[in-house]
């Protein structure tokens, strides 16, 4: 409609001006009480949030308190390094440092303030609170009798951080690396072999950790007994604590990104069969193959562009073998070709 306002009184005009004004006021009234409104609306939700936060962070379970041992270990994991380490070493308390030959046994007394490294006898003044560590570089292996009688049996590249005496109500290790393990019987005590991704709870058993910084997984093998596995699931808010209980003949994998474990029956036997001195393999993959000798020989592989690496063997190495001989079973059981540059100890496979 068309207004003209040549044709209407002044009184009209004054009156029409006066209803667009009053119009006008309350519609900025209008959007003033929506644009109000709006603003209680995200204030009550942004509390809302902050609430519901609230409730999930103080219903999220604090994290279990650290042992002196796990303290301890965490220190040197920042510091000790097993990549460029020659000889096997024994670092007391005091941090007196003891070369030990390659296979040699590390035997405590009861009390633990005596240990004899082969034929060396040493005293070490030692209590409940202070930890020996055992060291071994890559191609290297040892074994060590503890305070209690138990048999570890500890891998190349390996690191095993423990108490000169177990005076507490607990038994408790620190394994870097791998590791098998006799644990001697004590209902009372439970023996524990923490690593960073997960704890091993055992009575008295016969088992293997296999936890090396560099691998994807950690792996838990049980010959004899039984052992608990714990390990915490990182969630978006909490942490969930995890358990899994192993039979003999169980291996149970954790992925360390994904925290997701896997557990399935193996041929225990043949995974602990390097604390024999051989490295026994069934149905594993090359790559796995290859990974583990480059550990246990300290040697690097040199891959073929066409090696299938899925590809699955079954064999075994004497762990003691001269490169050469390592390079001719190898051929034997994968039917490659294998070629050894002993200087810049290096095996290509084709």
């Amino acid at each position: 409609m068309q207004i003209n306002f040549n044709k209407i009184s002044n009184d009209e005009k004054d009156s029409l001006k006066s209803q667009i004004r009053h119009g006008l006021i309350e519609l900025e009234q209008k959007e003033s009480r929506i644009r109000n409104k709006k603003r209680l609306i995200a204030f009550s939700a942004a509390a809302s949030v902050a609430l519901l936060a609230g409730l999930f962070i103080s219903r999220t379970p604090e994290s279990k308190p650290k042992t002196d041992l796990e303290l301890f270990a965490e220190k040197g994991e920042t510091t000790m390094s097993n990549a460029d380490l020659e000889n096997i070493s024994l670092v007391l308390q005091d941090q007196k440092t003891i070369a030990v030959q390659d296979s040699s046994v590390i035997s405590y007394g009861k009390n633990g303030e005596k240990v004899t490294v082969g034929t060396q006898s040493i005293n070490t003044n030692a209590n409940s609170t202070s930890f020996n560590r055992v060291r071994v570089p890559y191609g290297k292996r040892t074994q060590i009798v503890l305070t209690d009688g138990t048999k570890v049996w500890l891998n190349s590249g390996s690191s095993l951080i423990y108490p000169a005496q177990f005076d507490g109500a607990i038994r408790e290790v620190y394994l870097t690396g791998e590791a098998a393990f006799d644990v001697a019987h004590n209902k009372a005590k439970p023996f524990f072999v923490k690593t960073k991704e997960c704890d091993v709870r055992v009575l008295g058993t016969v088992f293997n950790v296999s936890s090396y910084p560099e691998d994807q997984t950690v792996q838990t093998a049980l010959l004899q007994g039984k052992v608990r596995i714990t390990y915490n699931k990182k969630g978006l808010l909490s942490n969930k604590e995890i358990q899994e209980d192993l039979i003999p003949g169980m291996i149970a994998t954790i992925d360390k990104d994904n925290k997701q474990i896997k557990v399935e029956r193996k041929d225990v036997a043949s995974i602990l069969s390097w604390r024999e001195g051989y490295f026994t393999f069934k149905s594993q993959s090359l790559n796995t193959i290859l990974r583990k000798l480059s550990k246990y020989y300290k040697i690097e592989f040199i891959k073929g562009d066409n090696l299938n690496l899925d590809a699955n063997y079954s064999g075994s190495f004497a762990l003691n073998e001269k490169l050469n001989s390592l390079a001719t079973t190898l051929a034997s059981i994968t039917n490659s070709n294998c070629t050894v540059n002993a200087n810049q100890r290096t095996i290509t496979i084709k």
